[in-house]
């Protein structure tokens, strides 16, 4: 496992230094990243979100079986479950592509967090800081950047500046040098945190809340993940906060697009029995007239 992460840190690195050619700003080169990843995972975020959905729409399915089979929970997590599997729902959905992004976290964070030189790795710092001594604090990116590499020598010189903030602190560390320094750092945590409450508000909007253990534990998930998030971020490095805010706008935007393509689902309704249906709107159905029941009485009376 160790050798799979450290190759995930060095793939990591090497795109940022190919951005970084590109475009020589180090914090745009982390938005690129960033987008990079999340067009990598649509494919995943696209089947998750539709998985999501389907667990939305068969709400008045599962209340009925709870209601039909409260006294037999056996039963009752039988029909559950073969309900969802034929509609293809999952009451998880929308937090899969996030899990599986873990890995990248992890690896960027190395990447972009401060290490203490060691005897080991003094060898690839030295390549950019020549006069470097074993326990100094450097760029963690430096050990796998390739020699000569332009990222490189602008992150030994300390040029990692981003709207305000050098992208390889912490605002734990720029909280240290005052709160003026710090400001930038905690809006960019704000951001973060608020744009996964938006995307989650967006996707559930207007639907009756899904019910059940699962469904319980999704929601409480989906409202402490963000805080979660922004809490452990005090002491991560500015970057991985950037990366984490921009992948929420990124895929707050596939998801509006996903919604043009599929339709939003409309909030159940109760027919004349008690149950509920739901059904999902296809693009430009709200441009349809809908028919004039009084159109045959107009036309008779015309006639007449």
């Amino acid at each position: 496992m160790g050798a799979i992460f450290d190759s995930i840190q060095a793939a990591l690195a090497y795109l940022l230094d190919v951005f970084y050619q590109v475009i020589p700003n180090f914090g745009l080169g982390i938005v690129i990243l960033t987008v990079v990843v999340n067009l990598l995972l649509f494919p995943l975020t696209l089947k998750q979100t539709r998985a999501t959905r389907a667990f939305q729409a068969i709400q008045p399915e599962i209340r009925r079986i709870q209601k039909e089979y409260k006294d037999r929970p056996e039963e009752m997590q039988k029909e559950l479950m073969r309900v969802q599997k034929e509609a293809g729902a999952s009451p998880g959905g929308c937090l899969v592509p996030l899990l599986v992004q873990m890995p990248i976290w992890f690896a960027l964070f190395r990447v972009l967090a401060q290490v203490q030189v060691t005897e080991e790795i003094l060898p690839r710092i030295a390549r950019f800081i020549p006069d470097v001594n074993v326990g100094d604090t450097v760029a963690g990116l430096l050990r796998w950047l390739p020699d000569g590499s332009a990222l490189g020598q602008a992150v030994a010189a300390g040029n990692t500046d981003f709207l305000g903030m050098h992208l390889s602190w912490s605002p734990a560390q720029a909280f240290a040098e005052g709160i003026v320094t710090a400001l930038p750092y905690l809006l960019m945590i704000i951001l973060m945190v608020a744009t996964q409450y938006i995307q989650t508000w967006h996707s559930t909007y207007g639907q009756a809340k899904p019910e059940g253990p699962q469904a319980g534990a999704q929601q409480a998930m989906t409202k402490i993940m963000p805080l979660f998030l922004g809490f452990i971020s005090w002491n991560f490095p500015a970057g991985l906060v950037l990366y984490w805010a921009t992948g929420n706008l990124f895929r707050l935007g596939q998801q509006i697009v996903i919604f043009k393509i599929d339709g939003r689902p409309t909030p159940a309704a109760t027919n004349g029995e008690g149950s509920a249906s739901a059904k999902v709107t296809e693009p430009g159905d709200e441009n349809r007239k809908k028919p004039q029941p009084s159109s045959k009485k107009k036309s008779r009376r015309r006639r007449s």
